[in-house]
């Protein structure tokens, strides 16, 4: 069990809270309500998602404050990401059904590593992810994706990256990387049977394909670790997938951190700061 999340002094206009792997931002805001006699009644919204499987800095509006949304948008967000080479997955991280590849990747070299982080650096059009809350004719993709409904042509987001850098690498034994997996999705609370559509998030056949994976040839895998500014919107468990193409390898978001919310002013050279941050 991890701690409870932070109390809240009264007035405060919002907070930023660590949230959990396994947790979802609707089960931080009441898990927050529940630990503050005071909010009881006073409306409360995140600034900006993260996945049930990422952890970091969540932003949480507090009152009044709900009403002024939009101020919060479009903020921009620092990363630490694992991309886990060698497997694929229909959400591009770990909570999907996996697939591997069966061969076993090598840490790339230094020089094509930062080829790829450079051809990163900018703009770009990116899908938006089969399993999001991004919705087509009021219907939100992930339920296109479990009903087989997903169109031909999805639809696209535009991003920015104002840097990226790579801060290493690790090697895990097949067995041990999927011990791991396993363990970050049990700590999902996901209802056995609420009746309604993704809600369990396929827990139980996501974890029997991951155990599936315990006596495949390949002993080891490389797990690739990577740090980015980038603007709002951005999927790191879209661009994981795509570091690992340009590689040449398939690949997922092992893990995602944020570990920075705010508003990142660039200069030359691909150079910048942060002019506000969040904590």
């Amino acid at each position: 069990m991890h701690p409870p999340y932070t109390y809240v002094a009264v007035g405060e206009r919002y907070k930023v809270l660590e949230k959990k792997v396994g947790d979802t931002p609707l089960q931080v805001l009441e898990e927050l309500r529940s630990n503050n006699e005071w909010l009881q009644g006073i409306s409360l919204t995140y600034a900006g998602r993260l996945d049930p499987m990422a952890e970091g800095k969540l932003l949480i509006l507090i009152g009044n404050e709900c009403k002024k949304r939009e101020r919060y948008n479009g903020l921009d967000k620092e990363y630490e990401f694992e991309v886990l080479l060698g497997f694929s997955s229909d959400t591009g991280d770990v909570l999907g059904v996996a697939e591997a590849s069966g061969e076993r990747y090598a840490e790339p070299s230094g020089k094509e590593l930062e080829k790829v982080v450079r051809s990163f650096i900018g703009t770009h059009e990116i899908n938006y992810p089969a399993f999001s809350s991004k919705t087509i004719n009021g219907t939100p993709l992930f339920q296109h994706a479990l009903q087989g409904t997903l169109p031909n042509d999805m639809p696209t987001t535009t991003i920015h990256i104002y840097r990226m850098e790579y801060l290493g690498a690790e090697i895990v034994e097949t067995k041990e990387l999927v011990g791991r997996v396993v363990n970050k999705i049990n700590t999902l609370q996901a209802p056995a049977d609420s009746g309604k559509i993704g809600a369990d998030f396929r827990k139980k056949e996501i974890i029997e394909r991951w155990h599936s994976f315990k006596n495949v040839q390949n002993k080891e895998y490389t797990l690739l670790k990577f740090k980015a500014v980038v603007s709002s919107g951005t999927y790191i468990r879209v661009l994981a997938p795509l570091i690992a193409e340009r590689l040449g390898v398939s690949g997922l978001a092992y893990s995602i951190h944020r570990t920075k919310i705010g508003r990142y002013q660039t200069l030359t050279g691909h150079f910048g700061f942060w002019r506000k941050t969040f904590t």
